[in-house]
């Protein structure tokens, strides 16, 4: 476990479980068990939505400080994440409402290359 790394993803499906398997093997035993189920749900949610809606490059940072896991996943893309509401027969768009539900705080950051889309984690 290192309390702060970061992982350079392919722009395509496989980095969902790629960034799945980064995030089990850089949380701190601090952050285990309920905090960790709802880690990989988010670092899932948040790569697909890179992958389907931005552009590369593709970035996943992990870090634990504090009592509070802070995912972060970056691409290329200036446009903001949006926020659905779904219906119940539609296959897609609630990746931002399920971040939303399973993390204390969530946000986005412009930068010059993109966005970084992040969320916070507490136990």
């Amino acid at each position: 476990m290192t309390p702060e790394a970061g992982l350079d993803l392919p722009a395509d499906l496989s980095a969902g479980r790629r960034a799945r398997e980064f995030v089990r093997s850089r949380i701190c035993p601090d952050h285990g068990g309920d905090v960790l189920e709802r880690a990989l749900l988010a670092v899932s949610e948040l790569i697909v939505n890179a992958v389907e809606h931005g552009r590369p490059p593709v970035h996943a940072h992990v870090a634990c400080r504090c009592g509070v896991l802070r995912l972060e996943v970056s691409d290329g893309s200036p446009q903001p994440p949006r926020h659905n509401v779904a219906d119940s027969a539609a296959e897609s768009g609630r990746g931002v409402a399920l971040v939303a539900a399973v993390c204390s705080d969530w946000g986005v950051r412009a930068s010059g290359r993109g966005k970084t889309v992040w969320c916070d984690l507490t136990a």
